[in-house]
């Protein structure tokens, strides 16, 4: 055996070592990383798919309103309203479930906004007028007091709702109440 080959073998496989700790094991790091990269991106893209495919699905559903309930729908949603005449019906809602000492406060609208920032929606662009009420109830006060809100007159949406434990055991609710209103032909885009 030559000496040279022993000592030849030795250094081929420090070179070896070398090769593998400074070079292939970076490689095999960056390709984990491309492969965890490329993971997320697919399952990224399966999240969107489905985001779109629900868009789709919604979009069709709107595009099948007949014409006739379409035109139902924009009576219902009136071209102006008379903020203490809500204030008075929510009272009225709220005294029919024996809630007493609430605060019912008209909070404004968003007429405010530019006509371009309008909130566009079949019907053209709407006005939010907003309403607040504060009151302690019971659970079966509160679930009366949704279902009897349900049936009024024009689209009212509660907006807020937050419901905590009052120290007597009913329930503190503070609720944001949104009415909304179509603006004037004058006003609305074309």
């Amino acid at each position: 055996m030559n000496k040279f080959s022993f000592v030849t073998q030795i250094g081929m496989i420090g070179i070896a070592v070398a090769i593998v700790l400074l070079y292939i094991k970076p490689q095999i790091t960056t390709i984990r990383e491309t492969q965890d990269l490329t993971s997320n991106y697919e399952s990224e893209t399966q999240n969107v798919s489905f985001v779109n495919e629900s868009l789709k699905a919604k979009i069709s559903t709107i595009e099948a309103i007949s014409p006739k309930d379409t035109e139902a729908l924009s009576r219902f949603v009136p071209d102006s309203i008379d903020d203490i005449s809500v204030l008075k019906d929510l009272s009225t809602v709220l005294d029919a479930q024996l809630i007493s000492g609430y605060d019912l406060k008209y909070k404004g609208d968003n007429s405010a906004v530019s006509s371009g920032d309008d909130a566009p929606t079949m019907f053209g662009p709407v006005t939010e007028h907003y309403f607040s009420i504060a009151f302690e109830s019971s659970y079966a006060q509160l679930k009366s007091l949704l279902a009897q809100m349900e049936t009024n007159n024009y689209l009212l949406q509660v907006s807020n709702l937050k419901i905590a434990n009052s120290e007597d055991g009913a329930l503190k609710v503070d609720m944001g109440v949104t009415v909304f209103t179509r603006l004037p032909a004058s006003t609305e885009q074309i």
